[in-house]
């Protein structure tokens, strides 16, 4: 495979991780069973409140060598690349070849993304809901709290709870979000608590009309019972045809102190700048 084929590849497999390429929706499924009690609703709001204030102490970045596995019925594919995270948004892929050097890059605050081609010399910066409705990408995910998602904790901001259920084999709640004020959408989040461990099990997605987006789950997980400890395996699945991307965390460090400023691409001389709106 020629270079320029290469980077074609990469480039969408990249957006297919940090978007999420679904065109379809998945189909509904029912995940929880009654609503709970006043009582029981009171007591996993605590839980809720009780995670999200032993979090406040975890650090806020990350960076780790990233596996990124995407399995479909048709093919798989896989690339290794360094990823750098910042609560709440910010990410970036880093793809080098094996010299060491940078082929691809990716990043995002989580409204406006920017990307580096080393192959075509193209720098490409754009609106991140403008590229997810373009692309017909859900906006729940595009502008979604990657920090929270790669990491496998809530989100750092206050949260509203709409509505409290009972997973409908077990013991464990469902807890649907409602939308922050940092990306509006007709979609709607859920997250799953294990309310004996008090630990969070995944996210779930469904759009406007109850049908499945993703889900995020994180199993076979260190249980070391630190509350900070990242985790290292995250599943996303219910994708359209069966699909599912994979992502393995090694070598991860939170000991480094990410801010804005390292979530840029600055333009190299000769690279060909392009604006999406």
């Amino acid at each position: 495979m020629n270079s320029s084929k290469m980077i074609t590849r990469i480039t969408s497999f990249i957006l297919a991780l940090y978007l999420l390429t679904f065109l379809l929706s998945g189909c509904a499924t029912k995940r929880w069973s009654e609503p709970l009690t006043e009582e029981e609703g009171t007591e996993i709001t605590a839980i809720i409140n009780s995670i999200q204030e032993a979090e406040k102490s975890c650090p806020d970045s990350l960076d780790a060598d990233a596996r990124i596995f995407w399995k479909s019925p048709g093919s798989n594919s896989g690339i290794t690349s360094y990823l750098q995270l910042h609560s709440p948004s910010f990410v970036k892929f880093i793809i080098t070849n094996p010299l060491g050097m940078m082929m691809y890059a990716f990043t995002s605050d989580g409204k406006t993304f920017q990307s580096l081609d080393s192959i075509d010399h193209l720098h490409i910066k754009g609106n991140v809901r403008t590229l997810a409705i373009r692309k017909r990408m859900p906006v729940v995910l595009a502008e979604g709290d990657w920090f929270s998602y790669f990491t496998g904790r809530l989100p750092s901001y206050p949260l509203k709870i709409q509505a409290i259920s009972k997973d409908s084999v077990d013991t464990t709640a469902w807890i649907r979000l409602a939308q922050s004020e940092f990306g509006k959408t007709d979609d709607r989040r859920w997250v799953h608590i294990d309310t004996e461990k008090q630990k969070l099990l995944g996210y779930l997605f469904l759009d406007a009309n109850g049908k499945t987006i993703a889900e995020i789950s994180y199993a076979e997980q260190d249980e070391s019972g630190d509350i900070c400890h990242p985790k290292e395996k995250i599943h996303i699945t219910d994708l359209p045809w069966g699909s599912e991307i994979r992502i393995e965390l090694q070598n991860i460090s939170t000991t480094t102190q990410f801010n804005p400023s390292d979530f840029t691409l600055p333009v190299p001389a000769g690279y060909f700048k392009q604006l999406q709106p």
